[in-house]
């Protein structure tokens, strides 16, 4: 042992409470309640009541002088980490329990005394057992592990011999007590390894609960050093050695034949006087400590998803602050023209949903009438004006369209409608441009079953000149580009 690591343990709960001047009533009466009679979680008003009674005879009888109320001494045994005090979930009593410093002392104070029988022959057994478990267990030779198995069953068989040849050996009434006594020790142990496993666990619930208090940052690294410890309790020696513990407990069928041994043992004639009836409730105090020791693991659960949520609704809180914050700024500075700064061209992209499109409309052809007709009305027909070399602007005549659509509420005009308020100004090569109009946004409906005349005057010439052509009707699609397009014959 290393000198700084016991002058280290003077602080610690355990030495403090070996110590104290009330150490022979917070031993005995702790040590009744929590450990002999295995009680978990006792209720504030239970305990207080049983301490009260104590104090009473106590004092009447002169062992010792204690003036003060019992929850007094409760409030100053759990400031002192003897004792645990909390409340349970749904309920408003706080309850009691012991930590694993009060196991350990009271555990040390009742090895001290003298005992008038000391086994010493299972102990030995159960190490070699344990040994030979071992050695046994890490053995990689398939033929070295058959060796053992054979030398076990011959061992076996020479006991079913015996037995048959009328030899039977029993255990004497001292090896009886040896092993009883050594059973009672380990069960007893068990249940105060209970209690340190816990005590670990609420140890990184409370360091974890006080990392979320203080907290400042992201929640990344605290979440991702909770997880480490997490991870390093249910992969560690203690936390693998429990969990296989806790798997066993949970067999139906290992319960019932460990509270049968039990109670076999306890009635063997060999023990009359020497047994301890405690020992039988031994299977349902481990349960319960296991169980107590998983609602921990579930309250450190429940701290993270509800630390989780809590972040973040803080963080949403904050974010909406932020951006009403901004938005008071802008409020604020709506209207000024002497902020610094610079335009940007922002390019914009027009997006278009599937089901915004029309369907596909195939092209029409404008049947024009291009023919002569005999030869006395030959000299009537001029078309010069499709030779002249016009410029017509498609653009032009696109955007004016597109202005009629705008004032429509149907979304819709026709060609006739579009010459009243555009006159055509480029005559027949002006007319015909309108047929091929294809910009996006815009669909032309032409339909060759329906005509009407258009009167138009001719270029650079008064005469007015009259065309008959097909119907045609604009219409404005928002889905995208036009669905059809019109073709000249």
């Amino acid at each position: 042992m290393d000198f700084d690591d016991v002058s280290g343990l003077f602080n610690h709960p355990a030495w403090r409470l070996l110590r104290a001047e009330n150490a022979p009533l917070v031993l005995t009466f702790c040590g009744t309640v929590f450990v002999d009679e295995n009680e978990r979680g006792v209720p504030e008003g239970v305990l207080v009541s049983r301490l009260d009674d104590q104090l009473y005879d106590l004092n009447e009888r002169g062992l010792g002088s204690y003036p003060r109320a019992a929850s007094e001494y409760l409030t100053e045994w759990t400031n002192s980490d003897w004792l645990r005090k909390y409340y349970p979930p749904g309920e408003d009593e706080p309850h009691f329990d012991a930590t694993s410093a009060l196991e350990k002392a009271v555990a040390w104070v009742r090895a001290l005394p003298a005992r008038s029988f000391i086994g010493t022959e299972s102990r030995l057994g159960t190490i070699v057992d344990l040994l030979r478990q071992m050695a046994f267990g890490t053995e990689t030779d398939p033929q070295a592990r058959i060796d053992e198995l054979s030398r076990e069953r011959d061992e076996i068989d020479a006991q079913i011999a015996r037995l048959r040849a009328g030899e039977l050996e029993v255990l004497t009434p001292v090896a009886l007590l040896d092993r009883y006594q050594q059973v009672e020790s380990m069960a007893i142990d068990l249940l105060r390894d209970f209690r340190e496993v816990e005590g670990n666990l609420r140890e990184l619930d409370r360091r974890f609960r006080q990392d979320v208090a203080s907290a400042e940052g992201g929640k990344g690294e605290l979440l991702a050093a909770f997880l480490m410890d997490r991870e390093m309790i249910a992969e560690s020696d203690q936390g693998q050695s429990f969990q296989a513990f806790f798997d066993y407990l949970l067999s139906p069928r290992r319960q019932e034949e460990l509270l049968k041994l039990l109670d076999e043992v306890n009635q063997l004639p060999q023990l009359d006087g020497k047994t301890n009836k405690n020992l039988l409730k031994i299977p349902r105090a481990w349960l319960d400590a296991a169980e107590s020791t998983q609602d921990t693991v579930r309250q450190l659960t429940e701290q993270l998803r509800r630390f989780l949520a809590d972040r973040g609704r803080e963080e949403d809180r904050r974010v909406l602050a932020l951006a009403r914050s901004i938005q008071r700024h802008i409020t604020a500075l709506d209207g000024r023209r002497d902020l610094p700064g610079i335009e940007l061209e922002v390019p914009e992209v027009s997006l278009t949903l599937p089901m915004e499109r029309r369907l596909y409309m195939p092209p029409e052809r404008a049947e024009l009438d291009s023919a002569v007709g005999d030869a006395t009305e030959e000299a009537d027909v001029d078309v010069s004006e499709l030779f002249a070399g016009l410029n017509v602007d498609d653009e032009a005549l696109a955007g004016q369209v597109l202005a009629l659509l705008e004032e429509s509420p149907s979304g819709q005009t026709n060609l006739a409608t579009v010459l009243d308020r555009f006159p055509l100004t480029l005559g027949l090569a002006e007319l015909l441009t309108y047929f091929q109009l294809q910009r996006p946004g815009l669909d032309v409906v032409i339909d060759p079953e329906h005509s009407h005349e258009l009167v138009y005057e001719r270029v650079n010439s008064p005469e007015r000149t009259a065309a008959t052509v097909p119907q045609v009707t604009f219409v404005r699609n928002e889905g995208g580009p036009a669905a059809g397009e019109v073709e000249q014959a």
